[in-house]
């Protein structure tokens, strides 16, 4: 019997469950619209900052959402079953994404945002500014599928250095190093605390895997963790010397961003101050224009020259197979359309993908096919040779293996 329609015969439970889930999701949906409207018609023009006896303005959202009246909010805690700060902060989530995340909103309406995730966001984005919402709006909606909390922590982050600096803790140095000797395990251990520059901490990490791996040659079974541990002592009494020859910074230079870059090793924002300070410290500084992803990238041979690769990987960012969240750096370049079928090696025609052989922890499914279009993988079921196995435990959902 064919893969497929052997699935589609196995499939029914779990077509209930999808559709469960689905009702579940348009539920949550559509109790967000019923608070909306109902705050539509619960709005004030009173002044919330005004001192009034009995019932006030309340402010909920961050700046741009509309004033709701007090008593009437604290009807609709009790009609969501929910205390009044419970459902208060319900209302604020609801009024920020309506009124100051209208890309995440449209989202949440379509489908493609879940309620939950979409709370999540709106929670953090409460203390920006119009403008920074606005920013952080606008950039998670280009990958709203993909969206995990690292990610919108370090968009709020840059945001806050952008449209509020008032805000910001970069003016203000915390980096330390503590080692806790008041509370030393039975063991003889204790816990050491520390918050370093992003050269020094790469710096730190080389260390610690040179020695580490000094140590395994020569003998030594205990697990890693334990050895950088041993590496991490055997450098405080000067036994593995830091060799700063090889630190190398790369900065891409653009014009649009003249106050807050961004560090590819962390993904994080930082402030040019910063960068100069590691331009000062680095053995060697290399100078690059930005990648222009907008730009069309093709060569004539099989594989792809690292140009074009840096252009894949920050286009994608991570492993385009839904939900994958392994970072596109660790990937594969895949040929969309094969190379022997007359695909061409080019910047719409790969992706990265976590391509593995299948092995015992794997199981056979009917093959997606896919097709790229603006960077992102579109994926439809159909019926054909070949087959997609999906890997048990992995942080890959999904890996291709189809014959075409």
């Amino acid at each position: 019997m064919p893969a497929a329609t052997a699935t589609q015969k196995a499939d029914p439970a779990l077509a209930a469950v999808r559709a469960r889930d689905h009702a579940a999701r348009q539920a949550d949906v559509d109790r967000l619209v019923a608070v909306l409207d109902w705050a539509t018609e619960h709005t004030t023009e009173a002044d919330p900052a005004a001192m009034t006896f009995g019932e006030r303005a309340l402010t909920l959202g961050g700046p741009g959402c509309p004033a709701i009246e007090e008593f009437a909010a604290y009807d609709l805690a009790a009609a969501l079953g929910s205390s009044t700060e419970s459902g208060l902060k319900y209302l604020a989530r609801a009024l920020e994404l309506h009124h100051r995340l209208p890309r995440l909103w449209a989202a949440v309406l379509a489908g493609r945002l879940p309620v939950w995730k979409a709370a999540k966001i709106a929670d953090a984005t409460m203390r920006l500014p119009l403008d920074g919402a606005t920013h952080v709006d606008a950039r998670l909606a280009q990958a709203v599928s993909s969206i995990i909390y690292a990610q919108l922590d370090r968009l709020v982050d840059e945001a806050i250095t952008r449209h509020a600096p008032d805000q910001a803790t970069a003016g203000r140095d915390q980096r330390h190093v503590r080692v806790d000797l008041d509370h030393a395990t039975i063991d003889g251990h204790v816990r050491l605390d520390a918050l370093l520059t992003v050269p020094d901490a790469l710096d730190l990490e080389h260390a610690l895997q040179t020695s580490a791996q000094a140590l395994a040659d020569a003998g030594c079974d205990q697990f890693l963790d334990v050895r950088r541990s041993i590496a991490l002592g055997d450098l405080a009494r000067g036994d593995q010397p830091l060799d700063l020859a090889g630190r190398t910074l790369v900065v891409h230079l653009h014009q649009d961003s003249p106050d807050v870059g961004r560090c590819q090793t962390t993904r994080t924002p930082v402030t040019v101050k910063t960068i100069r300070t590691w331009c000062a410290t680095a053995a060697k500084v290399t100078i690059k224009p930005v990648i222009d992803l907008a730009d069309h990238v093709h060569v004539e041979a099989y594989e792809a020259p690292d140009r074009l690769r840096e252009h894949v990987e920050l286009r994608d960012l991570t492993c385009v197979f839904p939900h994958c969240r392994r970072p596109a750096t660790r990937c594969d370049l895949d040929h969309v359309v094969p190379y022997s079928a007359g695909g061409t090696t080019s910047s719409d025609n790969l992706a990265s993908r976590k391509l593995t052989p299948p092995d015992d922890d794997c199981f056979v499914a009917p093959s997606v096919p896919s097709s790229l279009s603006s960077g992102r993988f579109k994926i439809s079921a159909v019926e054909s040779v070949g087959h997609a196995a999906f890997r048990v435990g992995s942080r890959c959902d999904m890996f291709a293996r189809c014959a075409i």
